[in-house]
């Protein structure tokens, strides 16, 4: 059994930048339609660290969600410091993707998406996975305790301009 090795909770400035790259372009994707950032600003940041083709994986992951997800995950603006249980939960997906941990990945997306949608997201998932530690950015494997699906549990449509995003 593979142990997480690292069980406390981090804010955006303490993880690693390639951490902080997949947030930041999770966040800005997530909430595209504001003016800043563009999709152009988020293609250049991440053509820059040669993970552009990563952008239409992060795109496929957030359409998922929004199609098919049950339960709200919490997404904060790019700029924000603090990082949500549903962020790091989302990070964490990511890098056991990367250590082809599909199972571990699967089993977090199920948090928020049915079986369907699970399945479903594992393709970009991977892709975004593989792109990212092509280019040598290898996220740490960092399991934050997320909490029960009692206490994420939301109903199953949620307003535009919901709590889950600031």
């Amino acid at each position: 059994m593979h142990q997480s090795t690292d069980t406390r909770t981090l804010d955006l400035p303490a993880l690693s930048a390639a951490e902080r790259l997949f947030i930041w372009g999770f966040r800005a994707r997530a909430r595209s339609g504001t003016a800043v950032p563009t999709a152009a600003d988020i293609q250049q940041v991440y053509d820059h660290f040669r993970v552009g083709d990563a952008v239409s994986s992060l795109d496929s992951i957030i359409e998922i969600f929004a199609c098919t997800a049950h339960t709200a995950i919490e997404v904060h603006c790019p700029t924000c410091p603090k990082m949500s249980e549903s962020e790091h939960g989302i990070l964490h997906a990511i890098a056991a993707a990367q250590q082809e941990r599909i199972d571990i990945a699967r089993e977090q997306f199920e948090s928020w998406l049915p079986p369907v949608g699970a399945d479903w997201a594992i393709a970009p998932v991977r892709g975004l996975a593989t792109i990212f530690r092509m280019a040598g950015l290898i996220l740490p494997d960092r399991h934050i305790g997320t909490p029960g699906i009692a206490q994420t549990m939301a109903m199953k449509s949620w307003f535009v301009g919901s709590p889950t995003l600031h």
